[in-house]
């Protein structure tokens, strides 16, 4: 059930897609397209960053953001998969033509324009994830469209190839860590129009266009698709949703921003029934760090002890606003403390309009902090702790995100949280971090290129999901599981192999696969080849589907190994119907009473017992048949 009445508030969402493609080498220099993992980096490399001008000649705000922010950039990379174009020491090479054909037939599945001549353009980003500064990107189509499963049509804006960023690895003590392999791998960014309109409606786009990039030639792994969701609604403003990494967040993150701006909105027309002015509510702002050199809050008297101040400052008028919830869980304080952590580096704040016995302070110690700032009850004072340079940066953030209070919703670009809350990441990036790349020729795309492509392009793959749908009367959530998880090649090699049972190939790749990673079994060293043996025994008759599960746990610990001779490890041999009837003649005879006192529910104990011989070595299905007719034969002889 919708949660807000999306039409009246003027909802619109819009979302960018970020998929990595599977070309052999990277977009401009001819590296493997290999990720590396956990594997220990070769070499580090130390880098700081500072802001450069634009095309247009201004700073971009979310560059000017990062670089207050003070962080230091230390790269692994690699001997075998790292050039020194990756490293900003020679130009690039020329653009990976595998990598245009596979942006190309995207666009054309997306029924989208193609840009005949395509410039490289320079992005700039100052967080670390680009040695150089700035990442390379070029327009490839503009104006497509994808048909949603309700008949809307969700209209593509553009169609951008571009090389991806280095992946972080961690953040520590003001330093940030990446790992330089998937620097360069050639990725697509889809940017829709705000055409969708409500969550549900926002998840659907996003699953489907999921889907119609892994019909394509893309990484079908875990992190190779990306999506950030732009939120707006008519009184708030545009929001940008990072790091949405499953289709399910997509409505609850939606519902949560709307909460989120509405509330702000409400804050600020609280603010003006008020009277106050964002220009003069700053009373006053004093280092504390003396007057409370004895406070009975431990954690403040050791930071204060370590050569740390704490600062506060009174904010006139503000009584109950910084305790104000914006969204479940989420106050206009948390909104405050996690831009400060963000810019200054520290880790939150404390304020008046929450418990302040939960700090461990005295009674003293409040009417000490309230004196010396001058509060009032209608008031809200705001404690930081932290260095100099820290409290500095973290007074600008303050007054700046509270005057800004005064306006309404600031424009951002936040972070998913696992809660369906977001948090401050960076200001919104505009169009003053683009200019050209002087060191980049412009690309042609040939129309006979395009029309060679076009007559190559794959099903759709919702026509694929119905015709499989009808054909194997498998459920529609299955076949969408097989393309999310790169199995569906898979999937039609195995048909292919083994026709009689489709249902049992997808509980394989999809269950058996997914209980055994659960189980810390390292599947991905169950390759493709070792599929289709196991489904070449199945199809030989040498082998019971009860066995898959034992092959598949044996190849995941032991990869050396082949299907074969895990096989014989296990010492799975085949048995004739003839050996199987005589095992369960066998039974039947030993367990007389039983069969006597419970006749055909007896059918249960015996099927366990026949199947601690042969499991593995003869399909279940025709044990319990032919188990069901030697039971019947012996209850017509017991009469």
């Amino acid at each position: 059930m919708d949660k807000f009445d999306y039409k009246k508030l003027g909802l619109k969402c819009g979302l960018e897609i970020h998929q990595q493609l599977n070309s052999k080498t990277k977009l401009f220099c001819r590296c493997p397209n290999e990720l590396q993992g956990t594997k220990n980096p070769d070499f580090t490399l130390k880098r700081f960053m500072r802001p450069v001008l634009g095309e247009m000649g201004v700073y971009d705000e979310a560059m000017l953001t990062e670089y207050l922010k003070g962080m230091t950039i230390i790269y692994e990379g690699y001997n075998d998969l790292i050039c020194t174009y990756e490293l900003d020491e020679t130009p690039p090479f020329s653009c990976n033509k595998e990598a245009i054909n596979i942006a190309i037939e995207i666009a054309l599945l997306l029924q989208s324009n193609i840009i005949e001549e395509m410039h490289v353009c320079r992005k700039n980003y100052l967080d670390g994830s680009v040695p150089c500064g700035f990442q390379r990107t070029m327009i490839l189509a503009k104006d497509g469209c994808i048909e949603l499963e309700n008949g809307k049509k969700i209209g593509i804006d553009i169609l951008c190839l571009e090389e991806d960023a280095a992946r972080k690895i961690k953040t520590d003590n003001k330093i940030n860590y990446f790992r330089l392999d998937r620097l360069g791998i050639p990725l697509v960014e889809i940017a829709t129009k705000p055409d969708i309109n409500t969550p549900i409606e926002c998840r659907d786009a996003a699953e489907r266009l999921g889907l119609l990039l892994w019909s394509t030639n893309v990484k079908k792994v875990l992190g190779s698709i990306r999506q950030d969701v732009n939120v707006s609604i008519k009184e708030g403003t545009r929001i940008e949703i990072k790091g949405v990494q499953k289709l399910d967040w997509i409505p609850i993150l939606i519902n949560h921003e709307i909460s989120r701006q509405l509330e702000l909105v409400n804050i600020k027309s609280e603010l003006e029934n008020r009277g106050l002015k964002a220009t003069n509510i700053f009373k006053k702002s004093i280092d504390l760090s003396k007057a409370l050199g004895k406070t009975k809050s431990n954690f403040i008297l050791k930071g204060i002890k370590s050569g740390k101040q704490l600062y506060g400052i009174n904010i006139e008028g503000f009584k109950g606003i910084f305790g104000k919830e914006l969204s479940v869980d989420y106050r206009f304080g948390s909104e405050i403390s996690s831009k400060v952590k963000s810019i200054s580096g520290i880790r939150g704040i404390i304020h008046s309009d929450e418990d302040l016995n939960k700090y461990k302070f005295s009674e003293n110690d409040i009417n000490k902090i309230k004196e010396l700032l001058e509060y009032n009850d209608n008031d809200c004072f705001v404690l930081i702790l932290g260095y100099k340079k820290e409290i500095e940066k973290a007074i600008d953030t303050i007054i700046k995100r509270v005057q800004y209070a005064f306006k309404g919703v600031p424009p951002e670009t936040r972070k998913a949280l696992d809660n369906g809350n977001t948090e401050f990441l960076r200001e919104l990036h505009g169009g003053a971090r683009l200019y050209p790349d002087t060191d980049s020729q412009a690309i042609i795309n040939s129309v006979e290129n395009i029309n060679r492509i076009k007559k190559a392009l794959p099903k759709y793959p919702w026509d694929i999901i119905k015709d499989y749908s009808n054909k194997f009367k498998i459920s529609d959530d299955k076949i969408k599981d097989l393309i999310f998880t790169g199995n569906l090649d898979l999937f039609n090699i195995l048909l292919e192999i083994y026709p009689e049972n489709p249902i049992l190939i997808i509980t394989t790749l999809l269950d058996l696969t997914t209980a055994l990673r659960r189980d810390g079994k390292n599947i991905d060293n169950v390759m493709e080849k070792d599929f289709k043996s196991i489904f070449n025994l199945l199809r030989k008759k040498e082998i019971g589907k009860e066995a898959i599960e034992e092959l598949m746990t044996l190849k995941s610990e032991q990869p050396h190994l082949s299907i074969e001779e895990i096989k014989q490890e296990l010492n799975i041999e085949s048995i004739s119907l003839e050996d199987l009837r005589k095992i369960i003649v066998k039974k039947i005879n030993n367990t007389i009473n039983l069969i006597k006192e419970k006749e055909m529910n007896a059918m249960g104990p015996l099927m366990g017992e026949v199947m601690k011989e042969v499991r593995g070595k003869i399909d279940g299905k025709i044990v319990s048949e032919e188990l069901k007719k030697e039971l019947i034969n012996k209850l017509e002889a017991l009469k």
